[in-house]
């Protein structure tokens, strides 16, 4: 592909490139190109938070670790910002402005001029708010520049045996909720919650929605199979402390909540 070998041109003229890193298929994939440019000038920078599935800070480790980059972690905690809280339709602006000047103070402490993430071009046909604030505050997005889409990283991950390649897209935990209604620090742990037992059923695609007086709107790839074990989902989301449960009945896709961006 040669979009790819352009890109991995335009890394090595970065000479040093700091790669904000999920541990999601598509920083992942950066970061490895990366690495495998520029060795160890290139590192990455994850970002733990209460707004991130608690999983994925161990995916991040064990992908950096898989690729050699050298992984370094911010603690943030999004819900101490009451604008945050409030979930507004820009929410996303806004946390990204503060992800990416805490990025940037970390940068400048340790002599990185470029910071990267891995958005694509496929998200360019989403609402992205977050992706405004990452291009006022000058972060690189290769894989937007060379005009790369979400299926041709997966297919390159896997073509480079990369771990993870075929994992669904992860969101932040804050984009379970419809804008309006406030993210909480108990509404956050009840959704991880949930779609973590959801996860340990076997289903691979999950999202749990959480509306107003409780309600989760359970979101699978495998609607069928959960109908058949609705007993137990629900029995363990009223655990949690959901007072209704539902199942979504349309195909699992991420970034449904932006429908109701401009309700």
């Amino acid at each position: 592909m040669s979009r790819i070998d352009d890109l991995r041109r335009a890394v090595a003229a970065q000479g040093k490139l700091l790669v904000l890193f999920s541990g999601g298929l598509d920083s992942s994939l950066l970061a490895k190109l990366a690495f495998d440019v520029l060795g160890t000038n290139a590192e990455a920078l994850t970002i733990e938070s209460t707004v991130v599935p608690r999983s994925e800070a161990a995916v991040a480790r064990s992908l950096a670790a898989e690729i050699g980059i050298r992984l370094h972690t911010l603690r943030l905690n999004e819900l101490e910002q009451q604008h945050f809280r409030a979930n507004p339709p820009d929410r996303c602006y806004h946390c990204r402005k503060v992800r990416d000047a805490a990025a940037w103070r970390w940068a400048g402490e340790h002599g990185f001029s470029t910071i990267a993430d891995g958005l694509s071009y496929s998200d360019l046909s989403d609402y992205r708010p977050g992706l405004k604030a990452a291009d006022e505050d000058h972060i690189w997005h290769p894989f937007i520049e060379f005009g790369i889409t979400k299926n041709e990283i997966r297919a390159l991950s896997r073509e480079l045996g990369l771990k993870g390649w075929d994992r669904p897209s992860m969101a932040c935990l804050a984009s379970r909720f419809p804008h309006g209604f406030e993210v909480t620090p108990t509404r956050v742990e009840r959704v991880d919650g949930a779609e973590e037992f959801l996860r340990a059923l076997g289903f691979a695609r999950v999202r749990v929605r959480h509306f107003p007086h409780n309600l989760a709107v359970v979101e699978v790839d495998d609607p069928t199979r959960a109908i058949q074990v609705r007993d137990r989902i629900a029995s363990r989301l009223r655990e949690l402390g959901f007072s209704f449960v539902s199942l979504d009945l349309e195909d699992f896709a991420s970034g449904k909540m932006n429908r109701t961006a401009g309700a």
